[in-house]
């Protein structure tokens, strides 16, 4: 059924504590907000002390026969430049207005004041200073934005990005994958090879086209609890539901630490973990060496 709006057949009042926001807050003040590119709003409070001490100085007088206004200054010249300003007409009593301006993108700053009839500006309180946004379109340019070139994508995918935040189980999967891929490359090419052997003296490829490329990674995993917060060598590291995270890391010839640091989520225990590896690569390539284990003197000649 529908409501009646009251509760227990009273309807409820605002609470005692209940006010709305005062009229003023003691202090004599104008402040200057930008709305758009030509309009700015501007409020202020002039406290009774400061009206009694205008009256005192102009005249008991002065702002009944005075006209209030806001005086607009151009903020945007240099210092000693003549100022550059106009009257915008107000009422004192209404404590806010909206300033309309011609020039945008520019800065300005308000003068609450009087204008008597002999003439003259009596000023009363000053606003901050407001920068305007243009109102047309942007003559900068963006930057020439670099194209991603596929050997980008390559080192991304060296670089181990896709075994990020997955368990051990899906790592090794991966790997099996691609050791399956590079084993097919390879039993190619053995063939290719032990055909080519009985034929070696009628066909021999140039020593040039003989490479060799071997690198070598590191993967780290672990298991803590699912909402402990992890990191590796001061990096976040996500964590799987149950708990399990893997990285895996380029590994370059030296020592490398790689600290491993997890907090529980109330942050009352800590533990720590520091892996330390250290790589050699010896690149050097013994020519001597392998044509002698091939069958061949370093001369040319064949071995007894």
């Amino acid at each position: 059924m529908p409501s009646s709006g009251v509760l227990g057949g009273k309807s409820p009042g605002p609470g005692i504590d209940t006010r709305s926001l005062p009229e003023g807050y003691g202090t004599t003040m104008a402040a200057l907000l930008p709305r758009d590119p030509n309009w700015m709003f501007l409020y202020w409070e002039i406290t009774p002390s400061v009206k009694a001490g205008l009256a005192r100085e102009h005249g008991a007088d002065i702002f009944e026969k005075s006209r209030p206004v806001a005086r607009v200054y151009d903020a945007s010249l240099p210092e000693g430049d003549d100022p550059k300003y106009f009257d915008t007409p107000i009422m004192l009593e209404a404590g806010n207005w909206y300033v309309h301006v011609q020039e945008g993108g520019r800065a300005y700053c308000c003068e609450l004041g009087l204008l008597p009839p002999d003439g003259g500006f009596v000023g009363i309180v000053k606003s901050n200073a407001c920068a305007l946004p243009p109102g047309h379109v942007s003559g900068a340019m963006d930057e020439k934005w670099m194209s991603v070139s596929p050997d980008f994508d390559r080192l991304l995918q060296l670089s181990g990005v896709e075994y990020i935040g997955k368990g051990s189980g899906e790592v090794a999967k991966s790997l099996a994958q691609r050791w399956e891929m590079l084993r097919s490359v390879f039993s190619r090419a053995a063939s290719w090879g032990v055909s080519s052997l009985s034929s070696r003296a009628a066909l021999k490829a140039p020593a040039k086209d003989f490479r060799l490329a071997a690198d070598c990674e590191i993967i780290l995993y672990g298991a803590t609890e699912p909402d402990a917060f992890v990191t590796v060598s001061g990096r976040k590291v996500p964590l799987n539901p149950d708990g399990t995270f893997s990285m895996r890391f380029a590994l370059p010839d030296g020592a490398v630490d790689l600290p491993v640091s997890a907090m529980s989520e109330d942050e009352t225990e800590r533990r720590e973990i520091t892996i330390s590896v250290a790589r050699s690569t010896d690149g050097t390539a013994n020519a001597a060496a392998v044509k002698a284990a091939a069958g061949e003197n370093t001369d040319g000649g064949r071995t007894r």
